[in-house]
């Protein structure tokens, strides 16, 4: 029996491998003329008649090395069994350019199998660089001699595209560009993103270097973050520069060594402030030629689906009406559409559903919105086609999608609408339709709240009379004096902003406090830094784009603040700076405090700006 058993698993052990077969090629995406690299070919079965394409480019120095690897484990029970069969060749690259490698193919239980296609850049290099061994896709070996300058390390924000529609986001990717020996990174100091909304996209905690030509040389490069950003507003937005410090391990000269060095080592660690360049996008207005009525603000490429839970039902049973945006785009901006649902329909507000992705292609998934609705009284109703206009991103062109329509037939049930009188019977009220109807040509008789006076009574010339031609003549005066005392000074735009300030930063601050409630802590600090910057910017009639932590000291002095009053404002902003990047640390405690500082900070403010 146990010999039986033992059949059948390997027998679907063989099966399991049989199916879902890979073949992958790799080999490194830059190499240098005359360096040597592997090409290798994986698969998970053992194939035969393996071809290989021309290799355009580039010379065969050794191969084919058959190797063959076998890995099992068993983790609770289970059984996990890999087979890995790889092919290995030796290439050298031998003249400046980028080369692509088509897919090679292999015969695996009678049927042939295609790997995928590799692009190799070729640059400039010395040749034999790497010596005899034959470079992976690792990093290049740095150069400890080197002394540190710009062209051996540098950092730099890359965007995807440097002009777009707004609405339309673009991905921002910080990284690291090195020759030399790059042991650590120290102190960073990342943009603000001022004008976008970020979206901060998931990265290995750990930066792995990998290569990468810049300008035809070979650099180890490694990605620090990635960030989507979606336009606020249109017209030239700045992202500001990157600030990283770097330590760099570097070999000491041979006049430099003492006795000690045998022991630990000729080597010492030098650091280096590197600034990336700002970067300017151009946001372009979406549009108008062709823009739909009703269209509000959704670019990408968006499909919709609506359903209704039952189409015959009782009178006052729910009904749910299901609205579901699928796609790409700036789904997270999207809003509840207005559906026009029966009067007689008691529709209370839908639920929201957002399952949405941040990826490196943008911002991708799924938002539903559940409507529960009620019919109150029975007959034929329709629920209309809803309709929903977007921008797509792709043919640059205004889509709009229709939803289906609804026709619900509702039964006779316990209607509200009905009355029993005091002989037993039930009389069955007006709908709101039918009153609407009958309210057209009939009216309801007035029997309270009328004003009846005595026939003969005399109104002119008594006290009444004359101050009903006095009152209004008083009233305008005084309303056209303050008209004209208002019209003056909103004319003075410094006085009305200095005076908007406190109230529009208390309202930011408020904002923040229910953010603190919900234990929301990326909410609540980038309200109170909008709290603290925008009062700054109202109070001192300065664009916001030209305050920073670096000149507001001096604009401060300037008016006359005093020197505590600066440090206490500049210690609020960098607790908020820190602590958007140091989510662990954001207590519930840790907020109160930042929120009492915020607003004593801001009271000390308005009393010595004047």
């Amino acid at each position: 029996m146990r010999q039986i058993g033992l059949i059948i698993l390997l027998f679907f052990t063989s099966l399991a491998y049989a199916q879902n077969v890979e073949f992958k090629a790799s080999a490194p995406s830059v190499v240098a003329v005359g360096e040597q690299f592997k090409l290798e070919y994986t698969l998970n079965k053992e194939g035969d008649n393996l071809k290989v394409p021309t290799l355009e480019g580039f010379d065969l120095l050794m191969g084919p090395s058959v190797g063959q690897s076998f890995y099992s484990s068993n983790i609770n029970g289970k059984m996990t069994q890999n087979v890995t069969f790889s092919y290995t060749y030796i290439l050298e690259g031998t003249k400046k350019g980028t080369f692509q490698i088509p897919g090679a193919t292999v015969i695996i239980d009678g049927k042939e199998y295609t790997s995928n296609a590799l692009k190799i850049e070729v640059v400039e290099g010395s040749r034999n660089s790497n010596g005899n061994q034959a470079a992976t896709n690792r990093p290049v070996q740095p150069d400890a001699n080197a002394t540190v300058n710009d062209n051996n390390l540098f950092v730099k924000v890359e965007v995807s595209r440097r002009s777009l529609y707004m609405g339309e986001s673009l991905m921002a990717t910080i990284k690291v560009y090195t020759k030399v020996d790059l042991v650590n990174l120290g102190r960073t100091k990342f943009p603000d993103f001022n004008g976008f909304l970020a979206e901060e996209v998931p990265t290995p905690q750990r930066i792995e270097l990998v290569r990468e030509a810049v300008d035809g040389q070979i650099y180890n490069v490694g990605t620090i973050r990635k960030v989507l950003l979606y336009p606020q507003h249109t017209g030239e937005i700045t992202i500001e520069p990157f600030e990283l410090e770097c330590i760099v391990r570097q070999r000491l000269a041979n006049g430099g060594r003492s006795f000690f060095d045998e022991f630990f080592g000729n080597y010492k660690d030098v650091r280096a402030m590197r600034r990336s360049k700002p970067v300017t996008i151009q946001v372009k207005e979406l549009p108008q030629l062709g823009k739909p009525a009703g269209f509000g603000g959704t670019v990408g490429n968006v499909t919709m689906a609506t359903s209704l839970s039952a189409d015959t039902v009782n009178a006052n049973d729910a009904i749910t009406y299901k609205v579901t945006f699928r796609g790409t785009g700036n789904l997270k901006l999207l809003k509840a559409p207005t559906i026009n649902f029966p009067l007689d329909f008691e529709v209370y507000d839908p639920k929201e559903s957002r399952d949405l992705n941040i990826t490196e292609n943008g911002m991708a998934g799924s938002v539903s919105f559940e409507y529960l609705i009620i019919p109150r009284y029975s007959g034929d109703y329709k629920i209309p086609a809803i309709r929903f206009s977007y921008f797509d991103s792709q043919s640059n062109t205004y889509k709009t999608i229709a939803g289906a329509e609804y026709n619900i037939h509702v039964r006779k049930g316990a209607d509200k609408g009905q009355v029993e009188t005091s002989t037993g019977n039930q009389v069955k009220s007006f709908k709101k339709e039918d009153v609407r109807k009958v309210g057209e040509d009939i009216r309801y008789l007035k029997t309270e709240g009328l004003n009846l006076k005595a026939a003969g009574v005399r109104f002119f010339g008594t006290t009444l009379y004359w101050l009903a031609l006095l009152i209004p003549f008083v009233l305008f005066v005084v309303g056209a004096v303050l008209n004209r005392r208002r019209i003056k000074a909103n004319a003075d735009i410094v006085r009305v902003k200095n005076k908007a300030a406190n109230k529009m930063a208390r309202k930011r601050l408020k904002v923040a406090a229910s953010a603190m409630k919900n234990h929301n802590a990326e909410q609540f600090y980038d309200e109170v830094l909008k709290a603290l910057w925008g009062y700054m910017s109202y109070k001192l009639n300065i664009d916001r784009a030209e305050l920073n932590r670096d000149n507001i000291s001096e604009i401060l002095q300037s008016k006359g603040v005093e020197e505590d009053r600066i440090k206490e404002f500049i210690a609020v902003l960098d607790t908020c700076e820190y602590a958007r990047y140091a989510p662990g640390s954001n207590s519930d405690q840790e907020m109160g405090k930042v929120y009492t500082d915020s607003i004593d900070v801001i009271t000390k403010l308005d009393k010595a700006i004047r």
